[in-house]
C-alpha cells in the first residue's frame, strides 16, 4: 500500500509539472504567471490540492513552515484567482488514465461503484446550497455523486449538486454516459437508492456497461420493482419480466388482471392533473 500511494505521488508530480508547462490554457489571462513571485504555479497546484480544514493562514504556515518562502493570505487568493477551477479537473482526469496497467476484473471489466454523501458548507445566507433539515435547523449543504474505481482506488468523477435539488440517478447516468465513451466494459455497483426503470433501461443501452443494483425486496408498496418479492431467499440466477406503461389508462384498466404491471409517469408530466390517454 506504501508503495501504491508513493508511486501515485510521483505520478501527480509529473502531471502537475506537464500542466505548469502549458498553464496558459487554464488561466484567465495570458499574462498570468508569468512573473517571478513568491508562490509559482506549481506551488499553488500542489497546496490547493494538499490544503485540510483549517484556516487559510493555518494551511500556509503548514505548506510553508520556513518564514522566507510564505506568502501572505491576500497573496495566495490574488494567485489562485488567475487560475481556472477546470485544471484540477483536467489534472485528476489524466492521473485517472495515466496508469498503462489497470487491474481488471477477470481481465476484463473495470470496477466502479456509485455513491453519494452530504457535506456542510460554512453558513452563507445568500448560498444556492441553503438545505433546511426536519428540525428545523439550516444549513448550507452540498451533496457529492462520486464514481470510484474499486479495483485500482482512484476516484474517476464527481459531480456536486445542492442539497435540496439532488438528484442521485440523473448525476449517476451523466458519469456513466461519460465512462461509456472510454471504450472500456465496465461494471458499475450501485446501492438502493438508484434502483429505477429508467436508470435500468438507459444503462442497457451503454454499449460497455454492466451493472448490479441493490434494490428493496419489500412486499406491497415499499420495493420500486415488485416481482423481487417473489424470488427465493438464497443465491439464484433468474430472468424475471414485467410490463412498463407510460399510459395511465392501461394501467388502470389492467392493473387487477395482468400479475406484474408499472406504471411510469413521464417528468413533464408529473404536474398534470388529467393526462391525454395518448401519453
Amino acid at each position: 500500500m506504501k508503495s501504491l500511494h508513493s508511486n501515485i505521488l510521483k505520478l501527480m508530480d509529473q502531471i502537475i509539472n506537464q500542466f505548469a508547462a502549458n498553464i496558459h490554457k487554464f488561466t484567465f489571462s495570458d499574462q498570468a504567471f508569468t512573473r517571478c513571485r513568491k508562490l509559482n504555479v506549481i506551488d499553488l497546484i500542489k497546496v490547493i490540492l494538499n490544503m485540510g480544514v483549517g484556516s487559510l493562514n493555518n494551511e500556509l504556515l503548514n505548506a510553508f513552515p520556513n518564514v522566507n518562502y510564505r506568502m501572505t493570505a491576500s497573496a495566495f487568493e490574488q494567485q489562485k484567482a488567475k487560475l481556472k477551477p477546470e485544471c484540477f479537473k483536467a489534472i485528476m482526469d489524466k492521473l485517472s488514465h495515466a496508469r498503462s496497467e489497470l487491474k481488471l476484473l477477470d481481465s476484463q471489466y473495470l470496477v466502479v461503484a456509485i455513491d453519494g454523501s452530504d457535506f456542510n458548507q460554512p453558513f452563507n445566507p445568500e448560498s444556492e446550497n441553503i438545505f433546511k433539515d426536519k428540525d428545523g435547523r439550516i444549513y448550507c449543504q452540498v451533496h457529492v455523486n462520486a464514481l470510484y474505481d474499486v479495483l485500482n482506488k482512484l476516484y474517476l468523477n464527481l459531480i456536486y449538486q445542492p442539497r435540496q435539488q439532488m438528484n442521485e440517478r440523473e448525476a449517476a447516468l451523466t458519469m456513466l454516459k461519460y465512462l461509456d465513451k472510454q471504450e472500456q466494459d465496465f461494471l458499475v455497483l450501485m446501492d438502493r437508492g438508484y434502483s429505477s426503470f429508467n436508470l435500468i433501461e438507459n444503462c442497457n443501452r451503454l454499449k460497455h456497461c454492466h451493472y448490479v443494483i441493490r434494490t428493496k425486496a419489500s412486499k406491497g408498496n415499499g420495493g420500486a420493482i415488485k416481482e423481487i418479492a417473489a424470488m427465493p431467499d438464497h443465491e439464484c440466477d433468474i430472468d424475471l419480466s414485467c410490463r412498463v406503461t407510460s399510459l395511465h389508462r392501461y394501467y388502470i384498466t389492467h392493473k387487477d388482471t395482468e400479475k406484474f404491471l408499472h406504471l411510469v409517469l413521464h417528468k413533464k408530466r408529473h404536474y398534470k392533473t388529467v393526462r391525454s390517454k395518448n401519453t
